[in-house]
Protein backbone atom coordinates (compact mmCIF):
# COMPACT_ATOMS: atom_id res chain seq x y z
CA UNK A 1 0.00 0.00 0.00
CA UNK A 2 1.01 3.09 -0.89
CA UNK A 3 0.45 6.39 1.79
CA UNK A 4 1.49 9.45 0.84
CA UNK A 5 1.60 12.70 2.58
CA UNK A 6 0.85 16.18 0.73
CA UNK A 7 0.56 19.39 2.07
CA UNK A 8 -2.42 21.49 1.49
CA UNK A 9 -1.16 23.47 -1.79
CA UNK A 10 -0.74 20.97 -4.08
CA UNK A 11 -3.37 20.88 -7.05
CA UNK A 12 -0.44 20.74 -10.36
CA UNK A 13 0.04 16.53 -10.74
CA UNK A 14 -2.86 15.52 -8.67
CA UNK A 15 -3.07 11.62 -9.15
CA UNK A 16 -5.53 9.05 -7.47
CA UNK A 17 -3.24 6.49 -7.27
CA UNK A 18 -3.41 6.72 -3.57
CA UNK A 19 -7.37 7.22 -3.76
CA UNK A 20 -7.61 4.28 -5.86
CA UNK A 21 -5.66 1.99 -3.74
CA UNK A 22 -7.38 3.55 -0.67
CA UNK A 23 -10.84 2.58 -2.23
CA UNK A 24 -9.80 -1.07 -4.38
CA UNK A 25 -10.60 0.02 -7.82
CA UNK A 26 -10.78 3.18 -10.15
CA UNK A 27 -14.70 1.92 -10.83
CA UNK A 28 -15.42 2.60 -7.14
CA UNK A 29 -13.23 5.55 -6.55
CA UNK A 30 -15.02 6.88 -9.76
CA UNK A 31 -18.64 6.29 -7.69
CA UNK A 32 -17.21 7.82 -4.32
CA UNK A 33 -15.81 11.17 -5.79
CA UNK A 34 -18.70 11.89 -7.86
CA UNK A 35 -21.16 11.40 -4.81
CA UNK A 36 -18.66 13.32 -2.41
CA UNK A 37 -17.95 15.90 -5.00
CA UNK A 38 -21.75 16.34 -5.75
CA UNK A 39 -21.99 17.32 -1.71
CA UNK A 40 -19.36 19.67 -1.53
CA UNK A 41 -20.48 21.36 -4.35
CA UNK A 42 -24.21 21.86 -2.77
CA UNK A 43 -22.63 23.80 0.48
CA UNK A 44 -22.16 20.42 2.87
CA UNK A 45 -18.67 20.64 4.54
CA UNK A 46 -15.39 19.36 4.03
CA UNK A 47 -13.61 16.88 6.47
CA UNK A 48 -10.31 18.42 6.06
CA UNK A 49 -9.10 22.45 5.88
CA UNK A 50 -8.84 22.95 1.93
CA UNK A 51 -9.04 25.60 -0.48
CA UNK A 52 -9.26 23.82 -3.32
CA UNK A 53 -12.33 22.85 -5.75
CA UNK A 54 -14.91 19.78 -4.95
CA UNK A 55 -13.34 17.83 -7.33
CA UNK A 56 -9.57 17.95 -5.28
CA UNK A 57 -11.15 18.21 -2.10
CA UNK A 58 -12.87 14.92 -2.99
CA UNK A 59 -10.01 13.16 -4.46
CA UNK A 60 -7.98 14.06 -0.88
CA UNK A 61 -10.61 13.03 1.22
CA UNK A 62 -10.19 9.70 0.37
CA UNK A 63 -6.50 9.63 -0.16
CA UNK A 64 -6.38 10.69 3.45
CA UNK A 65 -9.17 8.11 4.75
CA UNK A 66 -11.61 10.42 5.70
CA UNK A 67 -14.15 8.84 2.99
CA UNK A 68 -14.69 5.30 1.95
CA UNK A 69 -15.83 2.45 -0.34
CA UNK A 70 -18.85 2.46 2.85
CA UNK A 71 -19.76 5.70 2.16
CA UNK A 72 -21.87 4.75 -0.86
CA UNK A 73 -23.78 2.55 1.31
CA UNK A 74 -25.35 4.65 3.63
CA UNK A 75 -28.39 6.30 2.96
CA UNK A 76 -28.27 10.14 1.50
CA UNK A 77 -29.95 12.25 3.80
CA UNK A 78 -31.70 14.79 0.90
CA UNK A 79 -34.61 15.45 2.40
CA UNK A 80 -33.11 19.04 4.31
CA UNK A 81 -31.92 20.04 0.63
CA UNK A 82 -35.45 19.29 -0.85
CA UNK A 83 -36.76 22.03 1.74
CA UNK A 84 -34.02 24.32 1.56
CA UNK A 85 -34.35 24.53 -2.38
CA UNK A 86 -38.44 24.74 -2.40
CA UNK A 87 -37.93 27.52 0.04
CA UNK A 88 -35.59 29.70 -1.79
CA UNK A 89 -37.14 29.35 -4.87
CA UNK A 90 -39.75 31.39 -3.96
Amino acid sequence: MITKTYDNTRTAGLTSQAAAEAIGNRYALVLVGARRMRELSRGDASKLPSKHGSAVTAIMEIEQGKVGLDYLLREQDLEPRRQRRIRNTF
